[in-house]
């Protein structure tokens, strides 16, 4: 195993040249599979690493559901594949039609396993472009990543990642970056050499966008923002703070990162107590590649956001604004039935606004025009929330778990219920995967209905 040297110097979000010295890497064995001529050893065809498999696995013995004692974040759903790493220590594949097994492989125990009493084995887990991505968790991949083929499991490489309990994996090209606990790196993800490595404090949120990672942030010396790094290099190309902040969410759409950044006081009282007071918090755009602010807007923020139709949702007590996503401006806005938290989607062309009931007060789902926050239908007295997006002409709501309601999008009409076992964790035109940290269960997106597997 090919170990991180630390950084040379200390790198830090002034630094705009973040690299590590390059490593020489080492391939495994791989035996069955081809770089080359597409032959074996013994001259039979072999596919080429990394690939996905060939096709999906031919029909048989229905399969789902399937045990899988882990969590949510160590699943992945790439296409016609299922990709995830749980308790029992390994990382596998299946055909995510039918359930069936590829390959699974048991995983290298980490010589530095994370500090987590019970090791929660919670790896993040990423297929993407013929390969699966995994690493971190308390358990047998804490500290460090690893890359194997789609094809058949095989080890291409594997890399420790100091701090690597907490960590977040995206690629962008042929570069994949992750977040540890105090260090962002890009690595090959072809070799999986580390390209460079910049220590940044309290990163999350991480994702690629064009030649860019994005990420928020949060240093001791600084407040909480966002930094754009060049994927190649690691060169901070930009790095905005919002001053005051307590806490920064990062969206990006059609060129413009987004920030979302809300602020909290100590106010004291007459009897000398002090409580945290909310105040005006900040909506503000960036362009992705360089970093000008487009715009900002200072403004009470309270609940989801969200960015569809040209518009930046958010919501401010008990209004809802609509921002013009290129200027700020605002297109709309529009009282909403309770000042508490509502939950918002996009689907289709319609905004939704969805809050579920408790104690005497009912819940709702609002359907809108996103362009001028005209009302097309409303349901009151609702506990559909919070919704998110279906297949076409289908929301789902309240996919966390129990029963399961599927909205038409025109009316808001239920074309089924179901009682579901777990959240929901991936809807596609067909299916809707489940998982309750001990199986994942599959479910007919048109009926509802469990989903054996067959075909």
């Amino acid at each position: 195993m090919d170990s991180v040297p630390p950084p040379s110097r200390e790198m830090t979000r002034r630094s705009f040249v973040a690299r590590s010295a390059l490593l020489p890497f080492v391939w495994a064995s791989l035996s069955g599979c081809s770089s080359g001529d597409g032959k074996d050893g013994k001259g039979r065809v072999a596919h080429r690493c990394p690939s996905w498999p060939v096709s999906p696995l031919s029909p048989g013995t229905p399969l789902w559901p399937v045990r899988f004692k882990g969590y949510g974040a160590s699943l992945s759903l790439s296409g016609r594949w299922l990709a995830g790493g749980g308790k029992d220590q390994k990382l596998w594949l299946r055909d995510a039609r039918t359930g069936r097994l590829v390959w699974d492989r048991a995983a290298e125990r980490s010589a530095t396993p994370g500090d987590g009493a019970e090791h929660q084995d919670n790896p993040q887990v990423l297929a993407v472009k013929g390969r699966v991505l995994a690493g971190g968790g308390d358990g047998y991949l804490a500290d460090q990543a690893v890359a194997l083929c789609a094809a058949d499991g095989k080890v291409l490489w594997r890399r420790d990642i100091p701090g690597g309990q907490s960590m977040e994996i995206a690629v962008s090209g042929d570069v994949v970056g992750i977040i540890a606990q105090h260090d962002v790196f890009g690595l090959s993800l072809r070799t999986g050499e580390v390209l460079w490595r910049l220590v940044v404090s309290q990163a999350a949120g991480l994702v690629s966008h064009g030649r860019m990672f994005l990420f928020t942030c949060r240093d001791v010396e600084s407040p909480y923002g966002a930094m754009g790094v060049d994927r190649e290099s690691g060169d901070v190309v930009w790095d905005e703070r919002v001053a005051d902040s307590n806490y920064v969410d990062i969206k990006v759409a059609d060129g413009l990162a987004h920030l979302l950044a809300t602020r909290v006081v100590e106010e004291a009282q007459d009897d000398g107590t002090i409580v945290f007071a909310t105040v005006p918090g900040e909506v503000r755009s960036i362009d992705a590649e360089t970093g000008k602010v487009a715009w900002n807007r200072s403004m009470p923020l309270s609940g989801d956001w969200l960015i569809g139709g040209g518009c930046v949702f958010v919501q401010t007590n008990d209004r809802l604004f609509a921002l013009l996503r290129d200027t700020g401006e605002t297109a709309w806005s529009m009282p909403i039935p309770s000042d508490t938290n509502v939950q918002l989607a996009f689907h289709e062309g319609s905004l939704f606004a969805s809050r579920s009931g408790f104690a005497d007060e009912k819940g709702f789902l609002i359907a809108l025009d996103p362009a001028t926050g005209k009302e097309r239908w409303r349901l009151d007295d609702s506990d559909f929330s919070p919704v998110i997006p279906g297949p076409p002409g289908m929301l789902l709501a309240n996919p966390d778990g129990g029963t399961v309601s599927a909205l038409e999008t025109t009316a808001g009409d239920v074309i089924w219920s179901s009682r579901f076992k777990g959240p929901v964790q991936a809807v596609t035109d067909e299916l809707v995967y489940c998982h309750d940290g001990e199986e994942i269960s599959v479910y007919d997106v048109t009926s509802g209905d469990p989903y054996y597997g067959q075909g």
